[in-house]
């Protein structure tokens, strides 16, 4: 047997022991029955993702202990098995799905160790100190002329084992039968999204990377099934509705201001009135009690303030033409157009002004970021929304609005007027 196999074995007998351990109700027997659809859902897919290779005989597809196994393959099988486990014993799917999933991120992080032995699972080259030697005869063609590489088996190991602490504290805390499940799927498909921007090892289905498909995939049901088994629903819905919103408008900031080359007094002139003017502004609305609060939730109080908003990025709008910077008057006339079609519909309806921005910042982080990843941004789009609706804020309607509005007058901007 190789090393890869006997660290791959030392992991799963952890796993069983520690499964056994916590959790009365599954027997031996059930836990081979899993291990049986694990493993054969790994190599599954490892075999769909290399049949050339295999017709050609240089893979042997049941040789699994010369490395070869799929993560989220794996990851399929077990649900498969549990699915009928819970059946079986008649317990429900997602607390039988918590006591697995508890400890895969430990399994996980010690059968990644087995990847160093197997010369696989490194990332891109490198010159870092920890950098790991790759023999000639086991590097990728196109990096034969490259010694070092990121050892992204390791990166992911520790990530896993940051996960697995972050889990057993959240079992002992005795949390919401799901919220474990939600939370492995949440937290592995992200640490699988970045490691996935170092790994060169790439499989491809209808021209998307598999692993990344999979790993949105999780995401979306890993943080549906939160929402879904969250009593306090409230509390996820405050989350989208303000600190995502925050981190998108300053990373659409970030990019803004770090990405456009321009002199240093048009940058200047630009945060003055595109973002320090309306900041102060929208403090002293609230502090002479002009609206109820910073989101300006009530329809009446906002037309006022949005107007002052427009002359302020109207002006941005002179000072992006006179840089000549064709990127950034993109920017501000679609800013500008959709901020006055918005501002004349509040007069008479209330819209989902969340919608607008956080597509508007969607639209300045892409055009700066050219990474197919950066769609993955768009991710927490479906869920402002949602937070907006269920916190009573606006309709389906009036958040469907502000999002079509929106992305209307970017396809109108970028169409018909010529920069």
């Amino acid at each position: 047997m190789s090393i890869y196999g006997l660290i791959i074995g030392v992991a799963i007998i952890v796993g069983v022991e520690l499964i056994k351990k916590y959790n009365h109700n599954i027997s031996y027997l059930d836990i081979l029955f899993i291990l049986f659809f694990v493993l054969f859902g790994a190599r599954l897919l490892f075999v769909f993702h290399n049949i050339e290779e295999i017709k050609q005989g240089l893979i042997n597809p049941i040789a699994v202990w010369d490395g070869g196994l799929a993560f989220y393959g794996a990851v399929i099988g077990l649900i498969i098995a549990l699915f009928f486990l819970s059946k079986r014993k008649r317990i429900p799917f997602l607390k039988i799905s918590d006591s697995i999933l508890l400890f895969l991120p430990l399994i996980h992080s010690i059968g990644r160790i087995g990847n160093f032995f197997n010369y696989e699972l490194y990332g891109l080259p490198t010159n870092l100190p920890w950098g790991i030697y790759i023999p000639t005869e086991n590097r990728y063609s196109q990096y034969l002329e490259y010694s070092h590489f990121h050892p992204v088996f390791i990166y992911e190991s520790i990530l896993n084992l940051i996960n697995f602490y972050l889990l057993f504290k959240l079992f002992g805390k005795k949390v919401t039968t799901g919220v474990i499940t939600s939370i492995y799927l949440i937290n592995y498909s992200i640490i699988r999204l970045l490691m996935n921007t170092l790994r060169i090892d790439k499989e491809f289905f209808m021209g998307i990377e598999s692993s990344d498909l999979f790993s949105i995939l999780f995401l979306i049901i890993g943080i549906i099934i939160l929402i879904m088994n969250t009593k306090d629903k409230t509390k996820i819905a405050h989350f989208f509705s303000k600190p995502v919103m925050i981190s998108l408008i300053i990373l659409s900031l970030l990019s803004l201001f770090l990405k456009i080359d321009i002199p240093i007094k048009y940058q200047i002139s630009l945060f003055f009135f595109s973002i320090l003017l309306p900041v102060i502004t929208s403090f002293l609305f609230r502090f002479f009690k002009l609206t109820s609060d910073f989101t300006v939730s009530e329809q009446e109080e906002r037309p006022r303030l949005f107007f002052l908003f427009l002359i302020f990025l109207f002006i941005s709008l002179g000072i992006s033409l006179k840089t000549g910077n064709t990127q950034l008057v993109q920017i501000y006339t679609v800013i500008n157009i959709t901020l006055l079609c918005s501002t004349l519909i509040t007069i008479f309806w209330k819209i989902s002004f969340h919608m607008i921005v956080a597509t508007l910042c969607l639209f300045v982080i892409s055009l700066f970021f050219n990474n197919p990843l950066i769609f993955l941004l768009s991710l927490p789009l479906p869920f402002i929304g949602w937070s907006r609706i269920y916190l009573n804020r606006h309709s389906l309607i009036q958040v469907l609005a502000g999002f079509v509005l929106t992305v209307s007058c970017i396809l109108f901007v970028l169409t018909f007027i010529n920069f």
